[in-house]
């Protein structure tokens, strides 16, 4: 059986033998009976949440899951590309076709032999692919993020737990949080998945599964959704004082910007960010009606605020103690996409997409120090790139090489993403003028030094056009570029419409040319838009009677 780490924290630390993925194995302590009985515990607990992001993969060790799972996204959004096969990360972004321009005209095919990303994924979504089954690792790490959830909200229901100060204040924001990481659980389950299982019980090694019924994805969005109102409701009814904000500040790893306190309004609004965020990222642009604008719209309306803080991922001064370093790599977003991380690279199509004269692009880009990135491993040619992000300590914005205090990137929506989530809205409802000023106030508040589009009369065409843009280089490294993609139709099948002509590609010695040219070409993404049900939950816990399709 394969062997998992439950890290709590630092000081709290459990492992056990897996016979699913949904069950808890809890065989040692701590329980809600002992150490989960006092206020100490529940709180390193409860920050225990974050360290359920390293799990432990056979053959490997512990490994961060969470990045994984969020560098996979970016490729197949591609922000970033990624042409390795370590922990299957180059498979979710295998491309159908490219087709070079005239004269040309050549269309090349992956390398891989796969006709499309699904194919290539199912070739590996078995046990004895080991961490090359791509698809495990979003589903394991959320899962266990919902069963760490789970237990806590069990632990607080112990009459034993006796907590100091405003005992009632502590107890509703530790239970508003386990409510909302089931709720932010569920939210990336139900996005990235096709079908998947409700699990709320409290312990699963003493009850057993919740259920072995897989239920569609937008039933699992309905759990998320449903769970993070159950937060929301709870946080309403807190009001701020030093035993909130002490109780934060204990549950929010220190390298993760723990002074900056999330307030209880905050919370609310940032719960209605990413109820918004989970309707728009689960609605193609194509089928969407004016009411489908309209309730993105009432949901952002109640969001996040210029100035509210969220949660993000920091690291600590030479990485320790963070949830950077596994296995030799510096697993954060900023690091492994710097140059000496070298697991990630920028891909052009991001850096085409920015507007000429944004300084987000002067500041946070520069050529790739040690010369074009070409179709690297001979893996296809989507795999290249004559950009590296520029280090923080450099002054650039999107990497660092050297556990820099401003590395930080939000893991929850952002006020940004909510102001475009409104724009995006407010355009296709056919109040341009009032998406553009807020496209104009993200560029704003990034110092994007770009000329503002309000007032400037363009058509909605190009105010969608625009948009575009800022969601890709505004809410770059925000975890949102593949569910973009995905709605907009681009990673669809050409067949199906899908797909992008003028996409920049280096194609190297396909046309005689290893140096920097560049060609705009047509990508045939060919993407699957829900990926199947991971085989090693399958094989343990098959899909019982009335269950959703669990496979393409």
């Amino acid at each position: 059986m394969k062997k998992l780490l439950y890290i709590l924290s630092t000081i709290l630390l459990l492992a056990a033998c897996k016979k699913t993925i949904l069950q808890l194995p809890n065989p040692n302590l701590p329980t809600p009976q002992s150490s989960l009985a006092t206020e100490g515990g529940v709180d390193a607990f409860a920050m225990g949440i974050y360290y359920k992001w390293i799990a432990y993969e056979t053959g490997d060790g512990n490994t961060n899951f969470f990045d994984i799972a969020w560098y996979m996204e970016s490729n197949m959004g591609d922000e970033d590309f990624t042409p390795y096969s370590n922990f299957g990360s180059r498979y979710p972004m295998n491309i159908a076709s490219i087709t070079l321009p005239a004269p040309y005209n050549t269309v090349v095919t992956n390398p891989s032999g796969f006709a499309n990303n699904l194919a290539i994924l199912e070739n590996f979504n078995s046990r004895s692919a080991g961490d090359g089954n791509s698809i495990q690792y979003e589903w394991d790490c959320f899962y266990y993020v919902n069963a760490q959830a789970n237990t806590l909200l069990q632990a607080l229901a112990n009459p034993a737990l006796k907590l100091s100060g405003d005992a009632a204040t502590r107890m509703k924001l530790l239970r508003a949080w386990a409510y909302y990481w089931k709720g932010y659980a569920y939210s990336k389950i139900g996005s990235m998945y096709l079908s998947a299982v409700i699990d709320d019980s409290p312990d699963s090694t003493a009850k057993g599964l919740t259920s072995n019924v897989y239920v569609m994805h937008d039933s699992v969005i309905g759990a998320a959704n449903r769970n993070l109102e159950q937060a929301a409701s709870i946080f309403a009814s807190i009001t701020e004082n030093s035993d909130y904000d002490t109780t934060f500040k204990a549950i929010i790893p220190s390298f993760n910007v723990a002074n900056h306190v999330i307030t209880p309004a905050m919370w609310v609004r940032q719960i209605h960010s990413f109820e918004a965020r989970n309707y728009m990222a689960n609605h193609k642009v194509a089928t969407m009606s004016s009411s489908d604008w309209t309730t993105i719209l009432n949901l952002a309306a109640s969001g996040m605020l210029e100035g509210d803080y969220t949660l993000q991922w920091g690291m600590a001064p030479a990485g320790v103690p963070d949830l950077t370093q596994n296995l030799g790599f510096l697993f954060h977003p900023m690091a492994l996409h710097s140059v000496s991380g070298g697991l990630s690279f920028v891909s052009e199509r991001l850096i085409q997409d920015i507007q000429p004269g944004d300084q987000r692009f002067t500041i946070g880009f520069e050529p790739y120090p040690t010369g074009t990135v070409v179709n690297v491993l001979n893996r296809g040619i989507q795999f290249g790139t004559r950009y590296a992000p520029v280090d923080i300590e450099k002054g650039g914005l999107y990497a660092t090489e050297n556990f820099s205090s401003a590395a930080v990137v939000p893991i929850a929506p952002t006020w940004e993403e909510t102001a475009l989530m409104t724009a995006e809205a407010d355009i296709y409802l056919g109040n341009t003028d009032a998406g553009l000023q807020l496209i104009d106030q993200v560029r704003a508040s990034q110092n994007a030094g770009l000329p503002p589009l309000a007032g400037s009369g363009i058509s909605q065409d190009s105010a969608i056009s625009q948009l575009h843009s800022e969601r890709r280089i505004g809410l770059y490294l925000h975890n949102v570029s593949w569910y973009d993609a995905r709605r907009w139709g681009i990673t669809a099948p050409a067949s199906a419409g899908g797909g992008r002509i003028g996409n920049i590609v280096v194609p190297g010695s396909l046309i005689n040319q290893t140096a920097a040219k560049v060609l705009p070409c047509f990508i045939n993404y060919d993407f699957v838009d829900y990926w199947d049900v991971p085989q090693n939950e399958l094989d343990f816990n098959p899909a019982g009677a009335g269950s959703a399709p669990v496979k393409n």
